[in-house]
């Protein structure tokens, strides 16, 4: 599959993540795209505490290159100081351990039912037929004295016409009031791309 001229389109509410290898310079990244953000919210008429900005996106940052994807993208709104949420992208491609992979095979092995049943809708995409699974998990470990947080996440599975492979959308966050804002984004992210 062919990924050189893969695309997705999204507002500027999304910081596209660079790759942090051992050779990018992180800290003049943050710096710079901390002061986008600034400004963006300035215009929104929004303070930024940009120390925390910065703080959440360098760790947002190096998380998400520890997991080699093709595209990752973390959401900053006006008024919120963190990371809210999180797309990813990358490419499954078949292999000895699965020769066949599909949305069905997707939704077979990233649906999960920890803390309620997915929602699983196939579809048609401009790029292929599609998967769509919303469903909620745990994360991370139990925390003394509090519950384990649970992690929201939309996830497609597209494979593009005449193709083996997949490519992967996965969108995760916590607050659950997000929902009603960040699903529809996600959903047209997912509908525009393109390969």
């Amino acid at each position: 599959m062919d990924l050189s001229n893969l695309g997705m389109e999204h507002t500027n509410a999304w910081v596209d993540l660079p790759y942090a290898g051992p050779d990018f310079d992180l800290d003049s990244w943050t710096t710079e795209e901390t002061a986008r953000i600034a400004e963006r919210y300035a215009a929104e008429g929004q303070r930024a505490d940009t120390r925390r900005i910065a703080r959440t996106l360098r760790a947002i940052t190096k998380d998400s290159a520890t997991r080699g994807t093709l595209g990752a993208f973390a959401l900053y709104l006006s008024g919120f100081d963190t990371t809210l949420a999180l797309v990813e992208l990358d490419v499954i491609l078949p292999d000895e351990t699965a020769p066949e992979v599909t949305p069905r095979w997707v939704a077979d092995l990233m649906a999960t039912d920890e803390v309620a049943p997915p929602q699983i809708a196939y579809m048609d995409l401009p790029l292929g037929s599609a998967v769509r699974i919303r469903q909620n998990h745990y994360a991370g470990k139990k925390r003394l004295f509090r519950p384990r947080p649970v992690l929201r996440a939309l996830v497609y599975g597209v494979q593009p016409k005449n193709e083996k492979g997949l490519i992967r959308l996965v969108c995760s966050w916590e607050d659950f009031a997000l929902d009603e804002v960040l699903i529809p984004m996600v959903d047209e992210m997912a509908e525009s791309l393109t390969l």
